[in-house]
């Protein structure tokens, strides 16, 4: 079985009649040889039992030699040993009579370990064969069916059968053919896509994470609770479990693993230097390392700049590969409930522990460049999250404390004071006070005095503290897009302007459905519902919120204003609507109060000890008074529009317009710094204190992280957020304790590494099979029909070809018509092959020393294939309707601002 993987007819016939001496296989041609394999395997049993390690192929493979073929061995080496010695003298050794010890490994021999670190016990085993062995047919096969699978979501029962019928094809049509696996597990195998993801055990009780089931380390209770880390030996059915299972899963995959991964596919180590080309200029921001952060903050372990990019230090300092990371928090943490500050510090301690090794002593990696090893330090940038999450890891105090701020020291009550929106009001947080803080909250000797000193200091331990270089101040960032549009955006439109009753479903609302029906907008910048504001139109995502901010509030709002704003607005009316906006946000303190104290009298409900019965059910609250009669007045009387909320809003609008853009500079961020602390205070003289939420003061400090970091697609969680709503669009169907996370972990990876084995085919030489099957692939993955890449540079060479007027080309009268082609990951469309506009609008910049800007509608895209003279060419062309610029006199409510 070890030889061949399957029983033969000689393995099958043991009792072989007429022989001293029954058939045991190839592998043993003695009795001693059986009875030793026998002894080995008892052992090895016993010993992996008590350390709970499964058997690998390496043990299974390597049995103890034969007796006999062991002892002549021994006898040659003796004697070649004595014939290479010479004796002071001039005697040989006279051989003894070798004797033979039948434990393995033997004692004499040096190259072998202590047993216990054999296997390695954080090594998980993975036979993975070099794909460079595979045949091309077998390695298409594999990366096809393993595509389907993870990109397509086509079951494994279907993958499994349409490798069956693959391997049948290849039987048809030539019987000596190699032939691939026939399960779609053993096909990821062999393409080395299944990462070895580690699964750490997770106190049920405290959630304290502890070292895999392999690890030597490992405990089977946790040493703080004396509760059980693992399932039981046995199922409920009485079967014998074959794999140490936790109870709670936590997935886990070191950073130091990842890397190799991403440094294999080709053309990556070019792309992760390439920063180092690129110039830079004081003031002006295209990305991260523009920042003051990576610019002139972040420290190697030997002191200097960790980003250091010398004259002579163009492939790194010491050819040395730095990488900055960036943590963005929406974690596959074990639910089903939210982890406590505490709890989250313990499932950050590996990873912190991983990126202290790789900041200290890095890791030796081959790349393309350095086949034999190149040795990579990593760094952490920044760790992006929402406010929650944010003061979780770098220790900060809950959101809703009194210092609810991670920058400076503002107090709860002041949040609705304009004093919240001025600079340098309040003192700033400092890194050296947090991590002092830390320590003693950590040092403490009980909760609850870790308690009350939460109270009075707002600060726990945050594992981050550790690396020597990580500021908690500045480097624990919380994430602008929660910020700026699922916070300010969202509150001013939806909890302000809708809840508040200032848009009326059947007035200024519907005059913005009507509007959004009728607006006209590239397809690529997204669309909102036109029923927004009303139930039915369910939550919008940030990407919506962005595009209400800066395309179509900024057009609609200021026309809803004209046409609905009262002639007779006056500041007794607008003191009226604080009034009552102030009193329905106690009501919905005073609800989410009442629910809260429910949801808790539940719970108490069900941690009772069985028998004990339930106590009374808790007074009602006090009942909310009425209004005072003057402010007893008619709807449309004290929800009336104000003039000057359009201002208001478009200050929002423009300052959010200068944040996104993809380069900002020093004078952009002090505009947009003004603007927002500006909208703040107004916001307060609108509305009242009661509608400020902490973002609004949060936003005060996105300039210094937009100088801290760049632009901020280069550190919001866009991306994230997207993973973290496929995670959320898992069924869970009562799958809990990790379960659901591991399964979505390893997917991800699964999926990354199919990903990094298609572009290693593709990079195959052109025409070959594998390189064809990947750009089909990646074709159909990311939608490359009609990209027209490459075209600015083909561009160039008619230009220069046209140049020659004397030689004439003959023209090809024929084209191939698209629908559609992608630019720079948007789609556009050709209006006349879709019958809409909506897709087909465009901004074209032809460059120069003054770059022409021009805007138009793609009417018909096509390709045709001329001869020129350097051979043949495909072009691409656009038939285009010009806009003409407007040349009127403007006036806009811009212009007030």
């Amino acid at each position: 079985m070890l030889d061949h993987s399957t029983l033969t007819g000689e393995d099958l016939d043991i009792l072989t009649f007429g022989s001293d001496l029954p058939n045991l296989g190839p592998n043993f041609h003695s009795p001693e040889a059986l009875l030793s394999a026998v002894d080995y395997f008892q052992e090895y049993n016993m010993r992996m039992s008590t350390t709970s390690r499964p058997l690998t192929s390496f043990a299974a493979y390597h049995l103890p030699s034969d007796p006999e073929q062991r002892a002549l061995e021994c006898q040659l080496d003796q004697v070649l040993d004595e014939q290479n010695s010479v004796y002071d003298d001039g005697q040989l050794e006279v051989p003894h009579d070798v004797g033979f010890t039948w434990s393995y490994p033997d004692e004499d021999d040096e190259s072998q370990t202590d047993p216990t670190d054999d296997p390695d016990p954080f090594f998980i085993d993975e036979e993975v064969a070099d794909l460079a062995e595979l045949p091309d047919h077998v390695m298409v096969i594999h990366a096809t069916v393993s595509w389907l699978h993870l990109q397509f979501h086509l079951p494994c029962i279907a993958c499994n059968a349409l490798l069956a019928i693959f391997s049948l094809l290849l039987l048809f049509f030539n019987l000596n053919s190699s032939l691939p696996f026939t399960t779609l597990h053993s096909g990821n195998r062999i393409l080395g896509v299944d990462k070895p993801v580690h699964t750490l055990p997770v106190c049920p009780t405290c959630r304290d994470v502890y070292p895999p089931a392999t690890s030597l380390l490992c405990h089977d209770t946790c040493t703080s609770c004396n509760v059980d880390l693992f399932l039981p030996g046995q199922t409920l059915w009485g079967n014998a479990r074959a794999l140490k299972t936790p109870i709670i899963k936590y997935p886990y995959l070191p950073l130091s693993e990842q890397i190799s991964s991403i440094l294999m596919i080709p053309g990556v180590e070019d792309v992760l230097d390439g920063w180092r080309g690129k110039s830079c200029l004081p003031g002006i921001y295209t990305d991260i390392f523009d920042g003051s952060i990576c610019r002139t903050k972040l420290k190697g372990p030997d002191g200097k700049l960790f980003f250091s990019n010398d004259w002579n230090e163009r492939h790194g300092p010491n050819n040395e590969l730095c990488l900055g990371v960036n943590l963005g928090v929406d974690c596959i943490m074990p639910g089903p409930k939210e982890q406590t500050p505490d709890q989250v510090q313990r499932f950050l301690r590996p990873i912190v522990s991983d990126l202290l090794q790789l900041w200290k002593y890095g890791i030796k990696i081959p790349t393309e460049s350095q086949p034999e090893g190149r040795l990579i330090h990593v760094t952490l940038v920044a760790v992006v999250c929402d406010k929650p999450a944010a003061h979780k890891i770098g220790g900060f105090a809950s959101h809703s404390h009194n210092y609810y701020c991670t920058c400076c020291w503002i107090r709860s009550m002041d949040k609705g004071n304009v004093n919240a929106f001025q600079k340098g009001a309040h003192p700033p947080w400092t890194n050296v006070e947090q991590c002092r803080l830390g320590e003693e909250y950590r040092n403490l000797p009980s909760p609850n005095v870790q308690k009350i000193f939460v109270k009075d200091f707002a600060t726990c331990y945050s594992q981050l503290s550790r690396l020597p270089y990580f500021d908690l101040v500045e480097q624990v960032v919380v994430d602008p897009m929660h910020n700026l549009f699922l916070g300010l955006m969202k509150t001013h439109f939806y909890h302000i302007w809708v809840q508040g009753k200032i848009l009326r479903p059947n007035h200024e609302l519907g005059m913005l459905h009507s509007m959004l029906a009728d607006f006209i907008i590239p397809g690529s910048c997204g669309k909102l519902p036109t029923d927004i504001g009303t139930p039915t139109s369910g939550s919008l995502t940030a990407d919506q919120w962005l595009l209400l901010a800066t395309v179509y509030g900024p057009i609609i709002i200021p026309q809803i204003w004209s046409t609905f704003l009262p002639s007779n607005a006056s500041d007794e009316a607008s003191s009226h609507r604080i009034a009552v906006i102030e009193r329905a946000e106690t009501e919905k303190q005073q609800e989410a109060t009442r629910k809260a104290n429910n949801k808790a009298s539940s719970q108490d409900v069900q941690d009772l000890p069985e028998g004990q019965l339930r106590g009374p059910p808790p007074p009602p609250g006090d009942h909310i008074e009425q209004l005072p009669n003057d402010l007893q007045m008619p709807e449309d009387e004290r929800l009336r529009l104000h003039p000057k909320e359009p201002a208001n809003f478009l200050k929002l609008s423009m300052a959010i317009c200068i944040l996104i853009k993809r380069t900002i500079t020093n004078h952009d961020i002090d505009t947009t710094d003004d603007l927002l602390r500006e909208y703040g205070r107004e916001l307060i003289k609108l509305y009242g204190s009661a509608v400020m939420k902490p973002n609004h003061h949060y936003a005060t400090h996105v300039g210094d992280c937009a100088c801290n970091f760049g632009p901020l697609h280069d550190f919001w969680m866009f991306l994230f957020e997207r993973l973290n709503k496929i995670l959320k669009s898992f069924k869970a169907n009562n799958h809990a304790n990790g379960e659901l996370e591991s399964t979505f972990f390893k997917e991800f990876h699964r999926t990354c590494e199919t990903s990094r084995v298609i572009y290693t085919m593709r990079t195959n030489p052109a025409k070959s099979l594998q390189s064809e099957a990947a750009r089909i692939m990646q074709k159909v993955t990311h939608e490359e029909r009609g990209t027209i890449a490459g075209l600015v540079a083909l561009s160039q060479e008619l230009d220069e070809i046209s140049m020659d007027g004397t030689v004439i080309v003959p023209l090809n009268h024929k084209g191939l018509f698209y629908d559609y082609v992608i630019i720079e990951g948007k789609r556009i469309h050709a209006s006349k092959a879709i019958g809409t506009r909506s897709s087909s609008l465009v901004h074209v910049m032809i460059p120069g020393q003054l770059p022409i800007h021009i805007y138009g509608e793609i009417l018909e895209i096509f390709q045709v294939n001329q001869h020129l003279l350097d051979g043949k060419h495909s072009l691409w062309l656009a038939q285009m309707r010009w806009f003409k610029p407007y040349e009127g006199n403007r006036v806009t409510i811009w212009d007030e601002l």
